[in-house]
């Protein structure tokens, strides 16, 4: 395998498959396991962040990305493999043994290995890659979107709200449409023309001061980045709805932000060529950016149950 000397790949010393470490290209799955074959795959992005100061690496929201993925698992109806305890201890030791000590992505996923039909269960692999990520410049320059001509997942259809590898084609449909149009990214509406999300991430505006979502019923994923946001603003008394959102709202918005574990919280600043507000990254979104800065860095004193060290840094 010949990795450019910038990849980040370069950095990864192993991966690790069913709880043993390994070197990446060793990493192996089957042309006929159904988690490639029929998408029999659910998995869940973290990130992990580096704390200078503490020598520490934080990931953040640990056990709820865990859990979430359970839920997937659920839904899709795979046999169990690992329990939270076993997939938390395999996910820090994989950080350990690569000694990150830099703004990281993690990549958990479980799926149906080996040989089977389009119904099989199991049996079950879960695989974890993680390699380092700095933050992205549209964090602070924003991103201009449109939105998609394709309509997002129904729940009754493939349901959002598991975050399964097959529902990422209707992400990809509306992400390519976006960048062969000249945006960086997409917003997707329901089948009743509803504002549900984007490609990747939950979408955020602000009107008359009210920081504005889709609610968990507008078939989107039921973002931790999303639930972090919401909780935060509570409790700086930030006045937020979690509601329907027509597509119009979107033109008159004075913010707009996308969020997710892999776009943190990106400022839109146009949708469909419409400016939000005055075009820059707006007071609230800056707002809520500093406060998850605060959080995932372990700046901030509350809530350390949503930062699990790595190394074991961490003061009491």
């Amino acid at each position: 395998m010949n990795i450019p000397v910038d990849d980040p790949r370069q950095k990864i010393k192993s991966v690790t498959v069913n709880g043993e470490r390994m070197p990446l290209e060793d990493a192996k799955v089957s042309i006929m396991a159904p988690g490639l074959t029929f998408a029999a795959t659910v998995f869940e992005g973290l990130r992990a962040y580096w704390n200078e100061e503490k020598q520490e690496l934080f990931v953040f929201r640990l056990d709820d990305h865990l859990k979430r993925l359970l839920d997937s698992m659920k839904l899709l109806r795979l046999d169990e493999h690992y329990s939270v305890d076993t997939l938390r201890e395999q996910l820090l030791e994989d950080l350990r043994s690569n000694g990150y000590r830099e703004d990281t992505y993690i990549r958990l996923q479980s799926y149906v290995d080996d040989w089977g039909s389009m119904t099989a269960k199991g049996p079950v692999s879960t695989s974890i890659v993680s390699y380092p990520r700095p933050r992205l410049d549209a964090f602070r320059t924003g991103r201009d979107f449109a939105v998609s001509s394709w309509r997002r997942l129904d729940d009754n259809a493939s349901p959002p709200r598991a975050k399964a590898a097959g529902n990422y084609i209707n992400s990809r449909l509306a992400g390519l449409e976006a960048k062969e149009s000249g945006y960086d990214g997409a917003i997707i509406l329901t089948a009743a023309g509803r504002v549900s999300e984007g490609p990747g991430g939950c979408i955020f505006l602000v009107r008359n001061g009210v920081l504005i979502t889709p609610g968990v019923t507008s078939g989107i994923l039921e973002s931790i980045t999303r639930d972090s946001i919401l909780k935060m603003a509570e409790e700086t008394s930030q006045a937020t709805e979690a509601r329907d959102v027509d597509r119009t709202e979107l033109y008159i918005a004075d913010e707009i932000f996308y969020c997710g574990t892999g776009q943190e919280i990106t400022p839109i600043i146009s949708v469909d060529r419409v400016q939000a507000g005055n075009g820059k990254p707006g007071k609230i979104t800056q707002a809520m950016q500093a406060l998850y800065d605060g959080q995932v860095r372990d700046i901030a004193p509350e809530h350390r149950d949503w930062r699990t060290p790595v190394y074991g840094n961490q003061e009491d």
